[in-house]
């Protein structure tokens, strides 16, 4: 772990512009932390408490993940996604729109999640009660009264990802059923470009061996250099909760942020989560688009 700890840091220290990391294993016996308490900006990592706060919400019956939803002009904003391009009028259920949300980042399912659960308000409420003081969202996606800087839109810091995603490996996130749940979902994930960049991915977005071997995962990206994840990583050898945030550098295509997030995931999952006697090939998986809000 000493070891891990001086790479990982080395790669933040050579990062241009600012990043935050925290890596936890789920028993506590593993910590790393690189300015894990700052706010930063989530990009559409904040999608994940989103997905969170809809699972408490039907667990207490306030919604239905069979809930029908309708796409319309109010749920309108540009970015990630498909449904931005189709026509108001289509119709889902509440657990497609959270597929949506979660495996391409579409932002206007998002907004239709959103207005389910009842609005930003809630999801921070959520956030509360499973100790998360700081994750918050201070408005709907595509909110132009606040301006362009993300740290407007939602917050949180490295620490409180990861605490949250120890949590749904520990199966402590509302219910053990709604921690499976959320799991499965980010396990489906389409966008692999950040933390889980340098793991073998095939052409059906799986890993060799991939009841074994498996990454939960959610990333964001926006202007001015924000670059974010945050993953469940699990593997023969264990598993670790990363959650790295990166913001500014001098690279504005965001391809520095990536590798180096990449090269930290790998780093991470070899000491962490590999078969002690084999592990994953080290080779460099294909490059997917960045995901951006």
């Amino acid at each position: 772990m000493d070891s891990l700890e001086h790479a990982i840091r080395d790669i933040a220290a050579g990062f241009s512009g600012t990043m935050t990391l925290a890596l936890r294993s789920p028993d506590g016996k593993t910590r790393i932390d690189i300015d894990a308490e700052r706010s930063m900006p989530t990009a559409s990592v904040i999608k994940l408490p989103i997905l969170v706060a809809l699972h408490r919400a039907a667990a207490a019956g306030l919604l239905s993940f069979d809930d029908r939803l309708r796409f319309g002009a109010q749920h309108d904003v540009f970015g990630s996604g498909v449904l931005h391009q189709l026509t108001h009028g289509v119709e889902m259920s509440l657990r497609d729109a959270a597929t949506l949300m979660i495996i391409i980042s579409d932002n206007v399912a998002t907004n239709m999640c959103l207005e389910a659960v009842g609005g930003f308000e809630n999801v921070n409420e959520t956030m509360r009660t499973l100790g998360l003081e700081h994750t918050t969202m201070f408005m709907r996606l595509g909110d132009t009264h606040r301006g362009l800087d993300g740290r407007n839109h939602y917050v949180t810091s490295a620490d409180e990802i990861a605490r949250l995603l120890a949590m749904m490996a520990r199966r402590e996130v509302v219910s053990p059923d709604a921690s499976d749940q959320t799991l499965r979902l980010l396990r489906r994930q389409q966008k692999r470009d950040k933390l889980s960049r340098e793991l073998p991915w095939n052409e059906l977005n799986m890993l060799p061996d991939a009841r074994n071997n498996w990454v939960a995962e959610k990333g964001g990206t926006y202007i001015g250099g924000v670059r974010n994840d945050a993953a469940l990583m699990h593997g023969p050898g264990g598993q670790v909760a990363i959650a790295a945030f990166c913001d500014g550098g001098d690279d504005a295509s965001g391809r520095e942020a990536c590798d180096a997030l990449g090269r930290i995931g790998r780093l991470a999952w070899d000491a962490c989560c590999a078969d002690p006697l084999s592990g994953l090939p080290r080779r460099r998986t294909r490059r997917v688009s960045d995901d951006r809000i």
